[in-house]
This record gives structure tokens, sequence and C-alpha cells, in this order.
């Protein structure tokens, strides 16, 4: 493997084939580097954006298709009257009112399309936890009330995400291993947290344990807490990302599954839209953790 250019993930072929390292697109900075957020501009070789008739292994039809339609989101005003003396405010009117009929963002049809490919899983390290199945995401977006797919829907369908599943402890099971047991959940974090960097927020806890002449104090065993990481996520309750991807680490501790979602903004697009379309949208709650508002 080259150590210029490390591959960042190895695709592992779950059916006995031989595994091939596939490369996130965009080179990354080496690791002891790595503070910031370094948003990934792809994934698998190909750059968010790249559209769908360029996927050659993925099947012809999708997994999962599903859309919805808002009537968009009102910037929010930029435009102030200013004071011109002890007394005096002076406003543009005109400008104020050209800002107030700026159009809506996002406004019109989102659709999104998975597709996945039959057997394929992909690791972060050579030696990371395994994520699969590895759902490959497409966003379509056009600005129209007329339910009619365009004609130009090929064009406009293009690579936004990827959805990655991967298995770990459930705390059930954890209840039966040491307190200081590491889960493939925390493997998970520190991967992420070596090659793309901090997630927003990111604070390490530690425990105090104190101990008597008897040895430690006992204070009874804790259930495990797991949080959901977000990596360049909206501002509160913003359209999409700032950064070319945002990255969300997930997991439901009932039953040791977890979830990795790495997000073009076309993606944020379209899950602030099912938001809008039906409150409580699973994927708007995950990536952004706020209800969205107009």
């Amino acid at each position: 493997m080259n150590t210029g250019s490390r591959a960042l993930v190895t695709a592992v072929m779950l059916l006995g084939a031989l595994g091939c390292a596939v490369a996130l697109a965009g080179d990354m900075p080496p690791r002891a580097k790595r503070v910031k957020y370094h948003a990934p501009t792809g994934f698998a070789g190909y750059d968010w954006g790249a559209p769908r008739a360029g996927f050659q292994r993925l099947p012809a039809e999708p997994s999962k298709v599903t859309a919805a339609w808002m009537r968009g989101k009102q910037r929010e005003p930029i435009y102030y009257c200013v004071p011109t003396g002890q007394f005096g405010v002076q406003c543009d009117l005109r400008a104020l009112l050209d800002q107030m009929n700026t159009p809506r963002e996002g406004t019109g049809f989102h659709v999104l399309s998975e597709y996945k490919v039959e057997g394929q899983g992909f690791k972060f390290q050579d030696d990371g936890v395994l994520m699969y199945p590895a759902i490959y995401q497409f966003c379509a977006q056009w600005d129209s009330t007329e339910r009619v797919q365009p004609e130009n829907f090929d064009q406009l369908n293009k690579f936004c995400g990827m959805r990655l599943l991967f298995d770990t402890e459930s705390l059930a099971e954890l209840r039966d291993r040491p307190e200081d047991y590491v889960t493939k959940y925390e493997h998970v974090l520190d991967e992420l947290i070596a090659e793309f960097g901090k997630p927003a927020g990111f604070l390490l806890r530690g425990r105090v344990t104190i101990e008597t002449a008897s040895g430690p104090e006992p204070d009874g065993r804790r259930e495990r807490r797991f949080s959901t990481w977000r990596w360049c996520p909206a501002s509160d309750r913003g359209l999409a990302t700032s950064c070319k991807s945002s990255i969300v680490l997930s997991v439901d501790p009932e039953l040791g599954r977890g979830v990795v979602l790495i997000s073009a903004p076309a993606l944020w697009q379209y899950a602030y839209a099912r938001e809008e379309l039906e409150r409580g949208d699973p994927l708007f709650a995950v990536m952004h953790a706020r209800p969205a508002r107009n």
C-alpha cells in the first residue's frame, strides 16, 4: 500500500473473493496532522456529484426509492438599516425589498435512490470494523410542481452519500463483558477520528475510581452510554452542511446495530424536504437532531 497516499477504505468481498483497496476520492493528510475535520470529497473512487450512469457495478434497479417536495427554505435576512448620526437611521428600501423577494432554497422535488453491490463491504482500515452492507445513495432535485419525472432525470441523479452499516455489541452482551471492554462502535469512532478528524463537540470523558485500604470503592455496574457523533453538521435548522460532506456515527445499543452516514449537501436537502413533508423523519433526525423550521 502506498504510504504517501494510503488507501483509506478496503473493499471486502464477503462471498470469498479477494479484497481490494479502494481509496476515497481526494488525498488525505497524514494521520498526525489530521486534527480538524477533513471532509471526504467522495467514496470508493467516485466524487460527490458523479452521475449514476457512471457506476458500472451497481444493479440496474435501486433497492429503495423515496421522494419529497417542499416549497423551499427562506434565506435569513442579511440586510440591516444602519445609524447615520446621533438620532438618524438610513435604510435602502429597494435593497430590503429585493432581499425579501429572494427565491427560496431547495424548492421542488427531491428523490433519493439507494443501491448496493451484493456481497460488498468496506473497512476504513485493513484491520478495522467491517461496514456491511454498503448503500450507495443518489439524489435528484428539480424545481417543479408537476408530478412528472423530468426527461433529464439520469443527468440529475447524482452521487450524494453512503450509508454504511456495521454490527457492534448490544447492551445485553456488554453486561457479561469487563467494564473497560472496547466495543466495535468505539473502534469505528477511533477509525473515523484517525481518518477525518474530531467530530463536533468531541470530548473524551474519564471515570474516577476511589481506592480504599480494602480496594476500589464499589459503586455498582453502570450501563454503557453511546453517543451520536456528527462531523460538520448543518447549522441550527440549516438546509445543508457547509462542508463537501458530513459524517454521522450512530448506534442502536439495544440491537447492537451501528451506522455511518457520509452525506453531501444534496442529501441534506433531501432529508430537510422529507422532514417538511412528514415531521419526525428518521434520516433528518439522525443527521440534524433538531426539527426543521421555515
